[in-house]
């Protein structure tokens, strides 16, 4: 019997690999512009010990784009890059391979949770079939790698090895930013949740705290620097001055004791958190259409299943009843996971708060796992599943790329091979900065050797800390063209296309629509 439990394991484990490895160099269809950055570092570090500004492997952050990439995802892509070269498989193995791992762990971590056989493999099988973890662990989304991480560490609290359980809660805050933020809660909730054992390994926990102590020690630098409080104040709603205006219109409008308590800019800041915060546990969002970003969604899925609808309200319900200290964990996991995500501008936004997903899972699990004692039902659950997860497979494998090929960066890498046999004719290239940065495409596709690339580009910071590179070599790059010269390549949207031009070439979308042209004057 045991024999067959870990037999059904590793074979939900291969079938989770398989469904995310399954054609991942095309699907989805194109390297964003954070992937071919995570990419091209790798192989600078691989090749010169370098990353692309020349600093000597970073230990604290990336400075790609000026929005200081963590660490880890790119040193793990680095091996990958070292076998199978600078690829697209490469780029996206070590989510691949993460997502994998987080179904294994998964399991070991809701065994240990609840010591129920039926649970822990439920909530595996259901994490493999998850459109939400099946499409973020396709591309090379830093998030989809901290997941593990955070599994891997509240799994090792629970068993007690508490010496060792800072490394996966370490790595994460090295993997995405939001774990971070996330993860001082999480520590809090499992360290309570396991209190009546900390006295007896209170010298490993000191012994670990320490440990951890000095492996965040690099990172804080950058945590407390001007670069990470300019990135912050980008994307949280606490900097918004549309809040702040239109709450001293209203006062100056209204006037009075009532007109300043109910306009007062820190009522308005906690009621956009709190729309913020609930933002993320939409119905429209969790259970139809999923995050209004195809990159995250195809958009007629939810992050969950329709069948799961039923067994997210039963599974609450019943574990309040029967599992009171496990809910609240669950619970505790969950807000802990939305509270950084709420401070954004944009929610909900499934990657931000992908760290809840296997709370949400636990819960759903459950809840079969009551239904299932009658046979009827679990035919019943088994059908719905395999309708659900065949729909959603059968329009991420056939219709997904051709519907959403422009939110991926389509069209550089094609434009670049488009454009080999010509290039050499010309004295130099210019590329619209339209779609994207092509800069980092053209060092990706190109394999620019990184030991020259000092010497090769034009760059500069702007105000807000933001890295553009103007010129690579022979390739410059514009969002607009001022005029239009002989004796160069031009790789721009067809709006832009001058009326003498001669045509070499038309990018498309997957879906038919022209993207970018190729020409000359």
């Amino acid at each position: 019997m045991k024999n067959l439990k870990y037999v059904a394991l590793l074979g939900i484990v291969l079938f989770g690999f398989v469904l995310r490895i399954y054609k991942v160099s095309s699907i989805p269809p194109s390297l964003t512009w954070d992937e071919v950055s995570i990419g091209y570092n790798a192989y600078s570090i691989l090749k010169t010990g370098h990353d692309e500004h020349g600093r000597y492997f970073p230990f604290d952050t990336f400075a790609a784009y000026g929005d200081y990439k963590p660490p880890i995802p790119i040193y793990l892509t680095v091996p990958f890059v070292a076998v199978f070269g600078l690829n697209e498989l490469a780029v996206r193995l070590p989510s691949v391979l993460a997502g994998t791992f987080t179904i294994l762990f998964v399991y070991f971590f809701v065994k240990e949770l609840f010591g129920n056989e039926e649970v822990s493999m439920l909530t595996s099988l259901l994490l493999t079939i998850s459109p939400w973890h099946i499409q973020l662990s396709r591309a090379g989304f830093e998030a989809n790698i901290a997941l593990f991480f955070v599994v891997l560490g509240s799994y090792l609290i629970l068993k007690k090895k508490f010496l060792i359980c800072w490394t996966g809660y370490v790595a994460a805050i090295y993997t995405f930013n939001s774990a971070r933020y996330v993860v001082p809660f999480l520590s809090i909730i499992f360290f309570v949740y396991v209190r009546k054992d900390l006295l007896a390994y209170k010298g490993k926990i000191a012994k670990g705290l320490l440990i951890a102590f000095i492996l965040i020690l690099p990172i804080v630098p950058h945590l407390l620097s001007k670069e990470a409080r300019i990135r912050f104040s980008e994307v949280n709603i606490f900097s918004d001055p549309g809040l702040v205006l239109t709450a001293n219109d209203r006062m100056a409008l209204d006037g009075g004791l009532w007109a300043n308590i109910f306009h007062n800019r820190r009522i308005g800041y906690m009621r956009s958190y709190l729309l913020h915060f609930f933002d993320n546990l939409e119905p429209r969002f969790l259970f139809t259409r999923g995050d209004g970003n195809p990159k995250f969604s195809l958009q007629d899925v939810g992050e969950f299943y329709l069948v799961e609808v039923p067994f997210f309200i039963l599974g609450f319900i019943w574990l309040f009843r029967n599992q009171r200290r496990i809910v609240w964990v669950l619970v505790g996991w969950i807000i802990a996971s939305i509270i950084p995500a709420a401070t954004a501008r944009e929610t909900p936004h499934a990657l931000r708060i992908e760290n809840t997903l296997p709370a949400f899972l636990i819960v759903i699990s459950y809840a079969i796992s009551q239904m299932t004692r009658k046979r009827i039902f679990t035919i019943g659950i088994v059908v719905l599943y395999a309708a659900n997860f065949s729909f959603f497979w059968h329009n991420y494998m056939n219709h997904y790329a051709t519907e959403f090929s422009g939110e991926w960066q389509y069209g550089y890498k094609q434009a670049l091979v488009a454009i080999r046999p010509y290039r050499d004719q010309y004295k130099q290239i210019v590329i619209t900065e339209s779609i994207g940065r092509p800069y980092m495409y053209v060092l990706f596709y190109e394999k620019i050797d990184p030991s020259t690339i000092k010497d090769l580009l034009s760059s500069y910071f702007d105000a807000d800390g933001f890295y553009h590179v103007t010129r690579v070599g022979k390739y410059a790059f514009v969002k607009e063209v001022i005029g239009f010269e002989k004796d160069t390549l031009y790789v721009l949207t067809p709006r832009e296309v001058h009326p003498k031009a001669q045509i070499l070439g038309e990018i498309q979308l997957l879906n038919g629509t022209k993207y970018l042209s190729i020409f000359d004057i």
